[in-house]
């Protein structure tokens, strides 16, 4: 994490100089001229002297986080039958409802159905009602293949057949109206590969990795110290720099509970997941190094001018040197609030935005 300092653009440095006809010296801001008295009157100005104008917008303060651009989800597809690996997709493939997962023996295709419970017994008619039929049900009514009629529900029928039937003979399988395991794959939603887990030609069996995945939604990824765990809540608003200096808009969607250690620093961090507001941004980007930033304080409708408009008093604090209609100089004692690394937000008596202030030539 990068925290960006409340009051920015500011260098502690030692000055002496005649302001008032005394002579004062103290710390100064970066690009100031000289130190003032809060008590001194400006010496007569230079004939041509550059000023800059008082502002009023909205101030903020952000925090900045390093993250990882890439996409939600831990998978790993499995073999759910022995057999000879044949053909597993690409890294990068995205397999939805109904796709192709890998082959076994040059024949045997197992597909993605989605659900929440994987299968734990062979499906046909005849078996016992249950939350697997209704998945299947599910799917094969998304897919196109119910017939007219049919139920969907923790119950086999002929018509459950029937669909699963049409099913097999579309996907090139032996149509016994039949689901054994091995036939299907249950996920929550599309996937995306990876990388295979063993090679072609290899021997699998029931449990054996096949390759990795993850979901299809983009996520930024932070690892975030415990001790900042208030920083980023859930459902804040973030600003994303992608590593072409391009900005996006985010949401923080969860924040872990369990910290894990750091081996090499020794730090426990926690992590949190942030979505983007676009899907479709970044898309050519995978394991991209990020800045995520939030506004951690925000004050609207302030008086501002730039950092180096401000002179340093001589008891401590901080004055602007105001020019009047008239070309009169005076200080005006200023109270600081927050800053970037342009301009600082200020209070102080009489001070109004449209004001000219002295800045260094």
């Amino acid at each position: 994490m990068r925290r960006r300092p409340v009051v920015g653009g500011l260098l502690a440095v030692a000055a002496v100089a005649a302001v008032g006809g005394a002579v004062v010296s103290g710390a100064v801001p970066a690009g100031a001229l000289f130190a003032a008295s809060s008590g001194a009157t400006p010496s007569a100005p230079p004939a041509a002297v550059k000023t800059a104008t008082i502002n009023r917008e909205t101030m903020a303060s952000t925090d900045a986080f390093d993250g990882t651009l890439g996409y939600l989800g831990d998978i790993t597809i499995s073999g759910g039958s022995a057999g000879t690996l044949t053909w597993v997709p690409a890294p990068g493939t995205i397999i939805k409802r109904g796709g192709k997962l890998y082959e076994l023996d040059g024949a045997r295709r197992p597909r993605l159905f989605y659900g929440t419970r994987p299968l734990w017994r062979t499906l046909e008619a005849g078996v016992s009602d249950g939350a697997d039929v209704l998945e299947i049900e599910q799917n094969l009514k998304a897919l196109g293949y119910a017939p007219s009629g049919m139920k969907v529900n923790r119950h086999w029928d002929s018509k459950t057949t029937t669909a699963v039937k049409r099913w097999e003979k579309a996907t090139g399988q032996t149509r016994d109206g039949i689901i054994e395991l091995g036939d299907v794959a249950i996920q929550t939603g599309p996937i995306r590969v990876v990388e295979a887990k063993t090679s072609l030609g290899s021997g699998v069996g029931p449990g054996a990795a096949i390759f990795s995945a993850t979901g299809t939604t983009r996520v930024v990824t932070v690892n975030l110290s415990a001790s900042h765990r208030d920083e980023l809540p859930v459902g804040a608003a973030v600003t994303i720099t992608l590593p072409d200096e391009t900005t996006i808009a985010g949401k923080v969607r969860s924040v872990g509970r369990v910290a894990s250690v750091d081996q090499q620093s020794g730090s426990a961090t926690i992590p949190v997941t942030i979505t983007l507001d676009d899907p479709a941004a970044a898309a050519d980007l995978d394991q991209a190094p990020v800045t995520v930033e939030v506004t951690s304080e925000s004050h609207p409708n302030v008086l501002t001018v730039p950092n180096d408009a401000l002179v340093a008093l001589l008891e401590g604090g901080y004055a602007v040197e105001v020019v009047d209609a008239s070309g009169a100089h005076r200080y005006v004692a200023v109270t600081l609030g927050l800053s970037d690394d342009r301009r600082v937000e200020i209070s102080g008596s009489g001070l109004e935005a449209g004001m000219r202030v002295v800045v260094p030539s």
